[in-house]
């Protein structure tokens, strides 16, 4: 019987063999955790890179989400009762139609359109009452026709039997609001939440002119006599109010003929004496008086309920004033740039 031979050297020599596994197994844990390590940091540089490509193009398309804004002139209307309006609807001649390519915000309260106001709706009469209109129409329509490829948008705030020298008064500067007087704040406000309301439609409003008709309420007394200087400085602060200086200011002549009460004289100096071309001290660049001795009253309006008021222009003479200045306007491009 063959004898086996016991080696306790040789048994001893499969021990290595375990250890060296178990430092392979060390090995590879190791060259798993570097893998793992060098793909989470892969991943980290292709996200930044990722990111980094991405903002220049979320950059670019709100850059070119504001370049896309849709350009709009704005006309400010404000006044008194001939500038809420006393022209009446049924008496338009035939086809007169507001154009609907015009838009119109105007303040609630006082003026009634038949629409909801404070909100921007297509051309239409805004006035005391929804039967009657003020200078929106003509100016409206006949400025489109003037000016077909512009877009138009037109904000009133007018209110009838109100004085310029406190009621309409601007205070010294933007800042001076606790000398505002009550229509100038609520003509500011107007505005104000006029241009918002474009800015949400995706236009960009610039503001190129203001009408203005007023000036029966500063009569008679030292009113009358400041009714210029304040008119120079109304312009003026509406000019800095939203600033733009180079805004066209279109005004008409108040109390045509046979008016002649005490102080009218006083305020239609201070109406000639601001205009432009007037080369009195008092003129103010780029304002602009409207002729209106010629128009027709309230008084001849057919089926007219006021016989006596040649205060207010009627129904062709409130439509026609408003084309005018419409006209005017059109006229003096340069002070509405």
């Amino acid at each position: 019987m063959e004898s086996i031979n016991y080696n306790p050297g040789k048994q001893r020599g499969a021990y290595p063999v375990k250890g060296a596994f178990r430092q392979s197994e060390k090995t590879m844990k190791r060259l798993w955790l570097v893998r793992a390590m060098v793909v989470a940091v892969a991943f980290l540089c292709m996200a930044g890179a990722l990111a980094a490509s991405t903002t220049p193009a979320a950059s670019s398309s709100s850059q070119s989400a504001t370049s896309e804004r849709r350009p709009v002139d704005v006309y400010l209307i404000g006044g008194q009762s001939n500038a809420t309006g006393q022209g009446y609807m049924a008496n338009l001649p035939q086809g007169v139609t507001p154009d609907q390519r015009v838009m119109l915000f105007h303040s609630g309260g006082h003026l009634k359109s038949g629409a909801e106001p404070n909100t921007w709706i297509p051309l239409r009469q805004a006035s005391e009452s929804p039967d009657r209109f003020g200078p929106e129409l003509g100016f409206g329509n006949r400025l489109q026709e003037l000016r077909p490829d512009r877009k138009i948008a037109i904000i009133k705030h007018a209110y009838s039997g109100t004085n310029l020298y406190r009621d309409w008064a601007p205070g010294k500067t933007a800042a001076d609001r606790d000398n505002w007087g009550k229509q100038f704040k609520t003509f500011v406000e107007t505005v104000e939440a006029g241009l918002k309301g474009l800015h949400e439609q995706g236009y960009e409003p610039t503001i190129r002119g203001m009408l203005w008709q007023q000036g029966e309420s500063d009569t008679p007394g030292q009113p009358s006599e400041d009714y210029g200087k304040n008119l120079a400085h109304f312009i003026g602060r509406v000019r800095e109010q939203f600033s733009c200086p180079n805004m066209l200011f279109v005004y008409g002549y108040v109390l045509p003929p046979p008016n002649n009460r005490e102080g009218r004289e006083l305020v239609r100096k201070g109406e000639k004496d601001v205009d432009q071309d007037s080369g009195s001290p008092l003129a103010v660049k780029g304002a602009f008086v409207v002729e209106t001795d010629d128009l027709s009253h309230r008084a001849t309006d057919a089926n007219t309920k006021y016989p006596n008021d040649h205060v207010h222009f009627g129904t062709a003479g409130t439509l026609e004033l408003g084309r005018r200045m419409a006209e005017k306007t059109n006229a003096k491009p340069a002070a509405a740039k």
